[in-house]
């Protein structure tokens, strides 16, 4: 299992990184909240940009992982640096344009934000209202432009996926889960993501043990232990494994929007550790050409590769 390309710039993986969160979320939207058996009932398999489903999505249409993760990007590029005031502000004036989806634990902290909550306690203020852990994958889906700033720098990468993460979400596993990411990002960046899995689960030993566990056993696992859900680690999992598995970017991509369930936000996050190993050349043209932020994405991710921390 060593996934990726050989011979191609670092610009196009982190082309590809953003610009497969895209195309994996839009390639999961009709899959959204069915299971597998009801995709394979109602389309077969699912391999080109359909669009449909409980969002009524057109074929190439992305909702709210890309829209946020773009609103974390531009902010990283703006600043050269994570300024937490600036994007929440954004999240913030996202969230009044009326989204197509927000989750609930996202809409919650974004309602008390606005509502006069300060920023560094609205998470916490949303969690208290909903009165559970918020340990769900909304934080993951959009954490991958820091793991891109941040490649050449894993202390501030660790701290910055961690603080992001809270803007949004309470619980610490989110969090944890986001920083496990974003190792797993840069490794794929440089074409060594099989390879450093233990070195990077022995660093959540400590801090996370649940994060620690599931990516030592994930690479091992067979498909009838792999869960698409709400819940991060499931998500992390479901993404780490399709990208071990595949042969290619659609390969990985198509396994993971076809266990269905939160098929939008598991393609979302495979497409962008897809993106990382196979670049945006390894991403099918026909998905990206129906991609309505291509230029947007492909803009902010030449932003981040020209100001990352070298490492």
């Amino acid at each position: 299992m060593t996934p990726g390309a050989t011979g191609i710039t670092l610009q196009d993986r982190y082309r590809g990184a953003l610009l497969g969160l895209a195309a994996g979320e839009a390639l999961g939207a009709p899959a959204e909240f069915l299971t597998a058996e009801q995709i394979v009932e109602k389309y077969g398999v699912i391999t080109d940009m359909l669009g449909g489903g409980v969002y009524d999505a057109a074929p190439g249409e992305v909702t709210d992982a890309t829209e946020m993760m773009l609103c974390l990007a531009e902010s990283l590029a703006d600043h050269g640096g994570f300024e937490p005031e600036d994007v929440i502000e954004r999240y913030s004036a996202w969230f009044a344009s009326h989204p197509r989806y927000v989750s609930l634990t996202v809409r919650s902290a974004l309602i008390c934000y606005r509502s006069g909550t300060h920023w560094d306690v609205a998470s916490r203020r949303a969690f208290e209202i909903l009165g559970g852990p918020t340990a769900d994958n909304g934080s993951l889906t959009r954490c991958a432009p820091v793991g891109l700033l941040y490649s050449g720098d894993a202390q501030a990468r660790h701290e910055l996926s961690l603080r992001e993460s809270t803007l949004t979400h309470f619980d610490r596993l989110a969090g944890w889960s986001c920083a496990a990411f974003n190792d797993l990002l840069t490794a794929a960046l440089h074409g060594d993501l099989a390879a450093e899995i233990p070195a990077i689960a022995g660093t959540f030993r400590e801090e996370d043990k649940r994060v620690s566990a599931m990516l030592r056993d994930t690479p091992y696992a067979e498909v009838e232990e792999v869960v698409s859900s709400s819940f991060v680690l499931d998500t992390l999992q479901a993404a780490l494994w399709s990208v071990l598995h595949a042969a290619d970017f659609e390969h990985a991509v198509t396994l993971a929007v076809n266990m269905g369930n939160d098929a939008t936000a598991v393609g979302a996050v495979t497409g962008a550790l897809a993106g990382a190993c196979y670049g945006e050349s390894g991403i099918p043209e026909r998905w990206l050409d129906l991609l309505p932020v291509r230029d947007r994405t492909r803009a902010v991710a030449d932003r981040l590769a020209d100001s990352a921390a070298p490492g």
